[in-house]
């Protein structure tokens, strides 16, 4: 049981499952198995603006991929990704904007940072959402450019408004046209070098390279991806071994994760952190056997996440806060007619047949005892004892915890 309760953990920080039968079928190779899945490749979707939930839509492409077995690390890294390059369709045009930005995450993953960088800062999206698009060199919008720094490279700290200021004369003269496409203006952007964290710069793959080659950026970088795979900030000492690994493999992301995943705080932080409601709800349908991508959908939006709506620049925060009580009646309620009712009942032992299914090999005595309660007060109904014991383990620490 131990190294199934180990494969699990790695599958609820690396996946969005596990999914039924996935911890068996991984024992023994659990973080070869997810960094070795291939990148899932999601079908085109139909842009409707007015069905933001649809199977065919760019949400539902993109949750169908989370809830697939075969998905690896690099789906969890576009998830990452979204959350940190944050750009939402409250305030982008149109899902094809947003979609193309989102194909832009998934061919950088586990790529390089560098690259990636370089590809979404003149993303249309991007552009849209952060103030690039017509920011002109003689009044330049410095949005962009403080949050290039602040948020998605090097952190507070190494910049004054003096580089704000270079940063956004730089990045200036692009565009996004009615048809969704970008361009850059030479007579609105830049023409003359401006100084940037002292080094000379004109245009904005300049600003992209200068940001990336700062100490600063490997570290900042390091330490994010650290706390969202392990679920606590990474120490002074091994946010800098980390970020040598990374500068050491000239920001190429999956050297990194690897690290990550291999370090001895990944394998001891178990249930150190919220399983997010994108993590969770998708990780909750597979259990139930509930594959509507519109359930799915509203559920993840009534506690607190929706893919593609990013809150703010920020993105989604982590911590506890995820965890709130109120959530309970929400969670547990899935398990209401869901599909896989009649194998609980029918199962020899319930209580096993639904830790098993919900990737739980570690219960504690309590979560054990009161499953076993629950299941012995209710023998004479299996139906009924079916749904309280899924309601009862959607709800349970080790199945919100990650």
């Amino acid at each position: 049981m131990e190294e199934l309760a180990a494969v699990a953990h790695v599958l609820r920080r690396t996946t969005f499952g596990p999914f039924p039968g996935q911890v068996e079928a991984l024992a023994g190779g659990a973080v070869d198995a997810v960094l070795g899945a291939a990148a899932l490749v999601p079908e085109q979707p139909v842009f409707d603006e007015d069905s933001d939930a649809g199977a065919e839509g760019p949400v539902g492409r993109w949750l169908r991929l989370m809830g697939d077995p075969a998905a690896g690390v690099h789906e969890k890294l576009v998830w990452f990704w979204h959350g940190h390059f944050t750009s939402s369709h409250d305030k982008v045009d149109t899902w094809e904007l947003m979609w193309r930005q989102h194909v832009i995450l998934r061919e950088h993953a586990l790529g390089n940072f560098r690259d990636l960088a370089h590809a979404v800062t003149v993303d249309g999206a991007m552009l849209q959402w952060l103030d690039g698009d017509g920011s002109k060199a003689a009044a330049p919008n410095e949005n962009h450019g403080r949050e290039l720094m602040e948020l998605f490279t090097i952190g507070r700290g190494p910049y004054s408004q003096a580089d704000v200021r270079a940063a956004a004369v730089a990045m200036s003269g692009w565009s996004v046209g009615e048809g969704g496409q970008v361009a850059f203006d030479a007579a609105s952007g830049n023409t003359a070098p401006v100084t940037l964290l002292g080094r000379s710069v004109t245009g904005v793959h300049d600003v992209v390279d200068v940001v990336c080659d700062r100490p600063e950026c490997a570290r900042f970088i390091a330490a994010k991806l650290h706390l969202f795979l392990v679920g606590q900030p990474a120490s002074e000492q091994r946010a800098g071994e980390l970020a040598a690994v990374f500068t050491g493999a000239r920001l190429e992301i999956r050297p990194l994760v690897e690290a990550i995943l291999r370090g001895p705080e990944f394998a001891r932080a178990v249930y150190a952190r919220p399983r997010y409601p994108v993590e969770w709800v998708t990780a909750a349908l597979g259990v139930c056997g509930i594959s509507d991508t519109a359930k799915a959908f509203e559920t993840m939006t009534a506690l607190g996440q929706s893919p593609f709506y990013p809150p703010n620049v920020a993105g989604w925060p982590p911590g506890m806060r995820w965890l709130d009580p109120g959530a309970a009646v929400a969670r547990a309620q899935l398990a209401v007619g869901a599909p896989v009712l009649p194998d609980i009942a029918g199962a020899t032992d319930p209580v096993a047949a639904v830790f098993a299914r919900a990737g739980i090999h570690d219960p504690t005595p309590a979560t054990l005892t009161a499953a076993r309660d629950l299941a012995f007060t209710l023998r004479r109904d299996p139906k009924s004892a079916a749904t309280a014991l899924l309601g009862f383990v959607l709800t349970a620490p080790e199945f919100i915890l990650a």
